[in-house]
């Protein structure tokens, strides 16, 4: 009788068209940023601070739509509080992942504002954003699978 050993692999677990819930190696997604913590930071005019907490705990791959929008909302007042000379020097002190999530909330927060100066100040982001991590953020965003 031949060897049937080498069958106890499932050869669809390595096929890259296929997707698995747990081929994303996931864990409880998170539940935003800390929105206290967020407003002392802009109070007190601290605003490097202020987006590096509302980056840190993004809620990407939360069932719940209103905790996202509420999160978008947040990261959307931290970004318009910027001037715009300043936007560029934060920019610069991103990393790739940090830039492809704050990516992310540009997008979300376009698609949910309604106020020009709000997407003007999007728009600044973005244009500063796809100039540091270029066209490959964009890419990143829109391909990647966990969305907010």
């Amino acid at each position: 009788m031949p060897d049937t050993s080498y069958r106890t692999y499932n050869v669809d677990d390595y096929d890259p068209a296929q997707f698995y819930e747990h081929h994303e190696n996931q864990g409880t997604p998170n539940s935003g940023p800390d929105v206290i913590q967020v407003r002392q930071f802009l109070d007190s005019n601290k605003l490097e601070d202020a987006l590096k907490s509302v980056i840190l705990l993004p809620p990407l791959g939360h069932a719940e739509q209103d905790l996202k929008e509420r999160c978008t909302s947040l990261v959307v007042l931290v970004l318009h509080s910027f001037k715009s000379v300043d936007i560029e020097e934060m920019v610069r002190k991103l990393e790739l992942e940090d830039g492809d999530i704050l990516m992310k909330y540009v997008y979300k927060g376009m698609q949910l504002s309604s106020d020009s100066a709000m997407c003007q100040s999007l728009l600044t982001w973005h244009s500063h954003l796809v100039e540091r991590f270029g066209h490959g953020s964009i890419i990143r965003v829109f391909s990647g699978r966990l969305r907010l």
